[in-house]
């Protein structure tokens, strides 16, 4: 009898044992019902055990709810932390769990330079859920397939993609139908230089279909004069939102055309007339568009708008112009006109010397 009961006691202890959670069962857990994760803190790490050992899920569970536990921040390198190889490439593949956990399993795999990444961009790209990221106060969400491609393309230092295979990957993300534009596509393509005709002809067909700062960026470094009235159209939208300001800005800092002189004179005059509202960061864009033309125009174009503008009757703005071309950096801005036109709201020190 006696030897019957320890075998009992021995079987519900281990029971218990099996019933009782890993840290991995626990990360998983709060990953797949919060789905969101800190990328703010790459290459960090930390004793994951430790901090997972404090986890009780019953505190994730209150009146049949999960409910999130805000002093547990789930840093990407958690997964990292606890994996090998083959666990991280079975979490990327299992569509049980959430997006958080396989794009977490991906950026580890990526991180560890693993040799299997491009099959996995090839068989995720498409994926269109989101997840949250980001960390501090500054959270956006994100597809799933944006992630793959931006981290697949960050591992090409190590050699685990080549970057044949990231172009294409890239490639095959904007001629792919029935997908969003995804963000990592648009800021890459905004900075690509012009590639061929098929390429120009599908940029231009997602931007007609939904205009964005980075796609009309895209367009204009094609420098093709039928779309000077994209851009134009877009300059002379101020009455109606400021956004469409920066992006026609930000194209003609890419292709400074003679075509927009004149309508960059009539923003300035908007400008000084205080009808964009406090407008700093639509300001700085338009200091930069215009020190993208040849420096002897700029610098006219310059000096005669600070004149106007401290000419011009006091209003709430009125220096808008003056104190953002004291803030702008980043380019190369003419010292004799900072000194002619000081600024009383930005002391910067950013034109101690010109930029190159």
């Amino acid at each position: 009898m006696k030897n019957l009961f320890g075998i009992l006691l021995s079987l519900l202890l281990i029971t218990a044992c099996r019933n009782e959670p890993s840290n991995l069962d626990k990360l998983l857990f709060v990953l797949d019902h919060h789905n969101c994760v800190d990328f703010s803190e790459d290459g960090r790490y930390y004793n994951v055990d430790s901090i997972l050992e404090l986890v009780d899920l019953s505190d994730y569970q209150r009146e049949g709810k999960i409910v999130r536990i805000e002093r547990l921040r789930i840093s990407n390198s958690f997964l990292d932390s606890l994996c090998t190889d083959e666990q991280l490439k079975e979490l990327v593949y299992d569509k049980s769990h959430s997006a958080a956990v396989r794009v977490t399993a991906f950026k580890a795999l990526a991180s560890r330079g693993y040799n299997g990444l491009e099959k996995m961009v090839l068989d995720n790209y498409k994926d269109t859920a989101k997840l949250s990221v980001g960390g501090g106060d500054y959270w956006w969400e994100e597809h799933v397939g944006s992630m793959f491609l931006s981290f697949a393309d960050g591992a090409r230092s190590k050699g685990s993609i080549s970057v044949q295979d990231s172009l294409m990957n890239d490639s095959l993300a904007l001629f792919t139908p029935d997908i969003p534009i995804y963000d990592f596509l648009k800021e890459k393509l905004k900075k690509r230089p012009p590639v061929d005709d098929a390429h120009y002809n599908r940029i231009r067909e997602l931007y007609i279909k939904e205009p964005c700062e980075e796609l009309l960026m895209a367009l204009a470094r094609y420098h093709k004069t039928d779309d000077l009235e994209f851009i134009a159209a877009e300059l002379e939208n101020f009455n109606l939102e400021e956004p469409h300001i920066e992006s026609a800005l930000s194209a003609i800092a890419v292709w400074p055309h003679p075509f927009f002189k004149k309508k960059l004179e009539k923003l300035r005059d908007a400008i000084i007339a205080g009808k964009l509202g406090s407008g700093m960061r639509e300001v700085d864009r338009f200091i930069k568009a215009v020190m993208a033309y040849d420096y002897s125009w700029a610098h006219q174009f310059l000096d005669t708008s600070l004149a106007l503008e401290s000419k011009a009757p006091k209003k709430k703005y009125q220096t808008l112009i003056v104190d953002a071309f004291h803030h702008c950096y980043g380019i190369k801005i003419p010292m004799d006109l900072i000194k002619k036109y000081p600024s009383k709201q930005c002391n910067c020190l950013y034109h101690d010397k010109p930029l190159p």
